[in-house]
């Protein structure tokens, strides 16, 4: 039902007919998590690369000013479950469909500089930098292990599914919001953007100790920080 929702709230921000700008966009950033264990936080940190085509309205419609359509691909290290780490390479794991819709703010006083607010929704796989483990001693020489995954919530065309060896249910749906700082050089051919994030993503977590074993869902926002350039195609 949350899923619907956010997909009908982005269309609904998109007018019918627009005239627009057409843009290739590429973005790099890096995002951070920390989610919390019942004995221990485990922190993970990866990069993104993304690539997006966007689409300026050439008046601003409704609340949106555009929309963009794109792939993202985020770095992973092979497999890190309880310390071990394998040489896995998978053109599916952390490969993500996005849609995005902004509104554009122009800076009173600074033609060239405007600030935008925008909703994401990202569709994929996720990567094995989301799967982690911590490993850390008690004092009568035991260990304890708290491991974070990302929790599937979205379904896998069977078609895609079997080829790749993976399960149906395998990919995350999940929304971004971000607030960029937008220059527009080259008399707007060219766009540079600072771009500040956070997703919202659910985490399983399973502690164990010699307490024995616990499992709890962690909603997290994993706040990124990068740049994207723009340049106008059409």
């Amino acid at each position: 039902m949350m899923r619907a929702t956010m997909l009908a709230a982005l269309l609904c921000l998109l007018p019918q007919f627009a005239h627009a700008d057409g843009r290739l966009n590429v973005r790099i950033d890096f995002t951070e998590a920390n989610v919390r264990g019942a004995y221990n936080n485990v922190g993970i940190g990866w990069p993104g690369f993304e690539v997006e085509l966007e689409k300026g309205f050439t008046t601003h419609k409704v609340v949106a000013s555009g929309f963009s359509f794109g792939v993202r691909r985020e770095a992973f290290y092979g497999f890190t479950a309880f310390g071990e780490t394998k040489g896995v390479q998978r053109w599916d794991e952390g490969t993500y469909l996005t849609l995005r819709v902004y509104r554009s703010v122009n800076v009173p006083g600074q033609k060239s500089w405007s600030i935008n607010p925008s909703l994401a929704i990202l569709y994929g796989i996720p990567g094995t930098t989301l799967d982690s483990t911590i490993v850390t001693s008690r004092a009568d020489g035991g260990l304890d292990y708290t491991h974070v995954f990302p929790m599937r919530n979205a379904g896998v065309w069977k078609p895609l599914a079997e080829p790749a060896d993976i399960g149906t249910s395998s990919a995350i749906l999940y929304p971004e919001v971000s607030l960029s700082f937008k220059r527009r050089l080259v008399k707007g051919g060219i766009n540079l953007e600072w771009v500040a994030g956070a997703r919202m993503i659910r985490f399983g977590v399973i502690d164990s100790s010699d307490q024995g074993d616990r499992f709890d869902e962690r909603q997290t926002f994993t706040p990124s920080f990068g740049m994207r350039l723009g340049f106008r195609i059409f």
